[in-house]
């Protein structure tokens, strides 16, 4: 149905009979102007993020689902990123006139889906006309009863760790766009296909145990940039491992194909959500160490032993 037909309210009452239950911490939900939650003695932790049309999504190669998928997704992994569990979402839609109640309706069975996985309540948000392209802005609300872990706590001697291999989704945008052997039309390969999968619906795992973790970011602008906020919040330098950085195999076997350096989307690409985190040097943990806090300075050590200085290059907006 077209939403002129619709309208704002009617599209809000089809919205809220596709939503969850959701939990007796929600007092007043959607429908209100402001939600209203029974939160117990635990910190509040609160995170916002936008996607855009033509700036982080293209609706020429993603779905409505794969696209309420990843707009919670990338939501929840500043809530993981802080050692907090995500707990309400409010979603704000600036939806444009070529989309119908059906996009929107799929694209909140994408929210829903990850939602439900997470235990995370839809209390509300805002709706509106877009004369541009589609603009989606959640806030998502978590708490911890623990510590929340900044990216201000990194010292010298600490483990710099990694919680998932990383670069696949930058390869995976590349092969979208047609600028490798995924081009349009082709037929991919199936290393191909699992690193498109990670762009457009990406993979958020929290790290299970944070007790001893000093910092913690999540790996949406690149590793160089992302661990470039730690040392600059935390007043350090760092020293990584060109070699110990995790790649998948779908990763390598592309980047070959391609006959590009797989490290070069490990190191500035992004979205990959992932978890970077400092530890104790002893730490004990399944994730990947690639590297240690210093006290000043940023360093590359390749497999031969050479070491480079780095900058934070990464997906910055506006540059």
């Amino acid at each position: 149905m077209e939403l002129s037909k619709l309208g704002e309210f009617g599209l809000i009452k089809k919205l809220q009979k596709k939503i969850p239950a959701i939990s007796a911490e929600v007092l007043a939900g959607i429908g209100d102007d402001a939600a209203v939650l029974k939160v117990p003695d635990k910190k509040i932790l609160v995170t916002t993020d936008m996607l855009i049309e033509g700036v982080h999504f293209d609706l020429s190669f993603t779905t409505f689902y794969q696209l309420g998928h990843k707009f919670l997704a990338v939501n929840i992994s500043d809530i993981f990123a802080m050692g907090g569990d995500p707990k309400y979402f409010l979603i704000s839609i600036g939806i444009p006139e070529k989309c119908g109640s059906d996009d929107i309706c799929e694209l909140y069975s994408g929210i829903n889906h990850i939602a439900g996985k997470f235990g995370i309540s839809i209390v509300g948000g805002d709706t509106c006309a877009s004369k541009q392209g589609l603009v989606l802005s959640g806030t998502l609300i978590g708490n911890t009863a623990g510590k929340a872990i900044t990216r201000s706590g990194a010292k010298a001697g600490d483990g710099i760790f990694i919680t998932d291999t990383i670069g696949d989704s930058a390869m995976g945008l590349l092969l979208l766009k047609g600028q490798g052997s995924g081009a349009k039309g082709q037929k991919l390969k199936a290393q191909s296909l699992k690193l498109i999968r990670r762009h457009l619906m990406p993979l958020i795992l929290p790290l299970k145990d944070t007790r001893k973790v000093t910092s913690m970011i999540d790996i949406s602008d690149g590793l160089l940039a992302d661990l470039g906020h730690v040392c600059d919040e935390s007043k350090t330098g760092a020293v990584i491992y060109k070699e110990k950085i995790p790649l998948s195999r779908e990763l390598r076997a592309v980047a070959k194909d391609l006959g590009r350096d797989p490290f070069e989307f490990a190191l500035k690409g992004g979205e990959d959500y992932a978890l970077l985190f400092t530890a104790p040097a002893n730490y004990r943990t399944s994730a990947h160490r690639i590297g240690e806090i210093i006290k000043k300075g940023r360093y590359i050590i390749d497999g031969n032993g050479i070491k480079t200085r780095f900058k934070a290059e990464g997906y910055q907006h506006f540059k």
